[in-house]
């Protein structure tokens, strides 16, 4: 009798262990359910703030504008709200970014260089890589423009000029001394043996209405901003410090092209604060890619005369590091940094 009491009780053992055990696969099945339910992220449910580090206006500005007409139709319920914030050669708007609360609602639409150079002079908190890129969005080009009753009509006249009058020649630089619009000035300055007079804007517009205005002599701008007034015979393009021709103005000549080791492009994309959960990044780079393949939006960048360009995150942060290596090179050789 004891013997079958013995079994009956081992096997009753067995059969209650084995209730728990389903019972503890069930639980666990049912909360990795629900933790895959709370991680579906309702995005987005309120205006999206979108930083842009230059006056209205720019290129820049354009095209965060573009973005944020036409976004909406890839990434619904999405309100993307522009805010200029120049200043700082780029930094006032980037630091707040950095600042900002990882959740996808702050943005920002900037230059790269905003955020490869300014770092270099240690007067930011953020990095080079501090940032979650989502996209590239277009690329230009930088020349130099002068009124077009200027005394120089070809960049080798200009350059006798400015070799024979010392700090005679001002130009307007958005951003400031050490920005990415001065930097390939300063390389030709020391590559050709000159000085010019970079004076300081927020914006290209209003350097170009400094040029207008007599106020200063030519001023570093991306083409796409000086396009019309170009076309319309009131300004004139005397040389691009890129590394490739401007597509509507091949006539104006590259500065490696005139036997000058000056070649830096300019490139923009759209970057979050660091740490925005992987599904945000993934729906608003989705939406991005999306919106620049739409033709009514390559036909608005056409217009505007700036270069669509898509690039993924990996590509973004490849380039934004590879400008802070070599704009560190450039700085230190022109001793704007140690």
């Amino acid at each position: 009798m004891k013997k079958l009491l013995a079994i009956f009780l081992s096997l009753l053992l067995i059969a209650l262990a084995g209730c728990q055990s389903s019972q503890s696969t069930a639980s666990k099945k049912a909360t990795a359910s629900d933790n895959k339910k709370q991680s579906k992220i309702e995005y987005p449910t309120k205006p999206i703030e979108v930083l842009v580090p230059f006056a209205a206006g720019g290129s820049t500005d354009i095209g965060a504008r573009i973005i944020a007409k036409y976004l909406p139709k890839y990434l619904p319920n999405a309100n993307l709200v522009i805010v200029n914030k120049p200043g700082g050669s780029g930094s006032i708007a980037i630091s707040d970014l950095f600042n900002a609360k990882p959740d996808g609602y702050t943005l920002a639409m900037s230059t790269h260089r905003a955020i490869s150079m300014q770092p270099l002079y240690g007067n930011v908190k953020y990095n080079y890589d501090s940032f979650q890129p989502i996209s590239k969005v277009f690329g230009n080009q930088q020349i130099m423009i002068v009124k077009a009753d200027a005394p120089w009509k070809t960049f080798d006249q200009w350059l006798d000029y400015v070799k024979k009058n010392p700090d005679k020649f001002s130009y307007g630089v958005a951003g400031g001394l050490g920005s990415g619009a001065h930097i390939p000035v300063a390389e030709l300055e020391k590559q050709a043996g000159f000085k010019a007079k970079a004076v300081s804007f927020e914006g290209t517009p209003p350097a170009i209405t400094a040029v207008l205005g007599g106020h200063v002599q030519g001023a570093m701008v991306q083409p796409s901003d000086a396009k019309a007034l170009i076309e319309s015979g009131q300004l004139r393009g005397l040389f691009n410090v890129s590394s490739v021709p401007v597509p509507y103005f091949k006539d104006i000549p590259l500065l490696k092209d005139k036997g000058y080791d000056v070649a830096i492009d300019s490139n923009t994309s759209l970057f979050a604060p660091k740490g925005v959960p992987e599904e945000v990044v993934t729906k608003l780079e989705e939406a991005v890619k999306k919106t620049m393949e739409d033709p009514e939006v390559k036909k608005e960048f056409e217009k505007a005369s700036l270069q669509s360009q898509y690039g993924d995150p990996k590509e973004v942060q490849k380039e934004v590091n590879d400008e802070n290596v070599r704009f560190a090179k450039i700085l230190k050789e022109l001793g704007l940094i140690k």
